[in-house]
C-alpha cells in the first residue's frame, strides 16, 4: 500500500518541480526512496533520490540513482552535470569532463554547466601541472577559459595559466595574464600577490608596492605573507617564492591551493 507521503513525493515530481526543489520539500530519505518503489521507471524520482543521498554526504549511492536516473532519460543536462559534479569531487576529473561537456551541449545556455565544466578543467590542470605535464595542464586551462563559465572560475583559470607561464619561465606572459585578471577583477588578492613576487624578483619595487598595498586592503593576512617573502627576496639573492594557485568547484569558495615554484627553483 502506497503512503501519503509517497503520494505527495510523486505529486510534486509529477507537477513539473525540479529535482533539488522536490528533494528539499520533502526531506526524508525514507519518503524519496518509497517513491523511488512506487515508480521505478520515473527518472525524476531518481534524481531526488540522488539529490537527497549527495546532501547526506553518501556519494556512491547518490551516483548509482544518478546513472538510474540516465538510463531512463538520457537527455537531461541536470542530471549529467550533478553526475560529472561527483566524479570530479572522487577524483576522476577526465571521466567528469566527458559527462558535463554533453550537459553543456544539450543546454548550452547553462552557465552552471559551462562554470562546473571550467572547474574540473581546472582541477584536472593542476593534477598535471604538479605532475611537470605542463602542456596538457596548459590545454588543460585553455580548454576550461574556453567554457565560459561564470566569471570566479574563469579568473581561477586565467590566474593558474599565469602560474604556469612562471614554471616555463615566460614572466612577461604571466604578468600580462595577471594583470588581465586584475582589470577584470581588481579585488582578486591571488594576482595581486603574484604579480608583487614577480615585481619583487625583478627588482621593480615600485610596482611591487603598488601591488602590495592593493593587496593589504583585500586580504592582509595574504599581505603580510608577502611582506615576509619581500624582506627575504632584498635580503637573500637565493629566495624563488612560490606564486598561488587556485582551485575552484561550484558550490565551495575559491582557496588557495598550493604553491608552484619556478622552474630554477626545482
Amino acid at each position: 500500500m502506497i503512503s501519503h507521503l509517497t503520494i505527495l513525493v510523486i505529486m510534486v515530481l509529477s507537477l513539473g518541480a525540479s529535482p533539488a526543489a522536490a528533494g528539499q520539500t520533502l526531506l526524508t530519505l525514507r519518503a524519496l526512496k518509497q517513491a523511488v518503489v512506487a515508480k521505478p521507471q520515473d527518472p525524476q524520482a531518481h534524481y531526488a533520490l540522488g539529490l537527497k543521498y549527495e546532501s547526506l554526504g553518501q556519494t556512491r549511492k547518490a551516483i548509482v540513482e544518478y546513472r538510474k536516473s540516465l538510463s531512463l532519460k538520457p537527455g537531461n543536462d541536470k542530471v549529467l552535470s550533478s553526475l560529472g559534479r561527483l566524479m570530479a569531487a572522487g577524483g576522476e576529473p577526465d571521466q567528469a569532463i566527458k559527462i558535463i561537456q554533453q550537459a553543456v551541449k544539450l543546454n548550452p545556455k547553462s552557465v552552471e554547466a559551462r562554470s562546473l565544466l571550467g572547474a574540473v578543467y581546472n582541477q584536472q590542470a593542476m593534477a598535471l601541472l604538479q605532475q611537470g605535464n605542463l602542456d596538457a595542464a596548459r590545454q588543460a586551462l585553455e580548454a576550461g577559459i574556453q567554457a565560459k563559465g561564470d566569471a570566479a572560475v574563469t579568473e581561477a583559470l586565467r590566474n593558474n595559466l599565469g602560474c604556469l607561464y612562471v614554471r616555463e619561465d615566460k614572466m612577461d606572459q604571466a604578468v600580462g595574464t595577471w594583470q588581465e585578471v586584475i582589470r577584470q577583477n581588481p579585488d582578486m588578492p591571488q594576482a595581486h600577490y603574484n604579480l608583487a613576487l614577480l615585481y619583487y624578483t625583478r627588482g621593480d619595487y615600485q610596482a611591487a608596492s603598488r601591488e602590495f598595498f592593493a593587496l593589504k586592503g583585500i586580504d592582509r593576512d595574504m599581505a603580510g605573507e608577502l611582506s615576509d617573502y619581500r624582506f627575504r627576496i632584498r635580503t637573500s639573492t637565493e629566495v624563488t617564492p612560490p606564486v598561488k594557485t587556485m582551485i575552484t568547484f561550484k558550490g565551495s569558495p575559491l582557496l588557495t591551493k598550493g604553491t608552484v615554484l619556478s622552474s630554477d627553483a626545482r
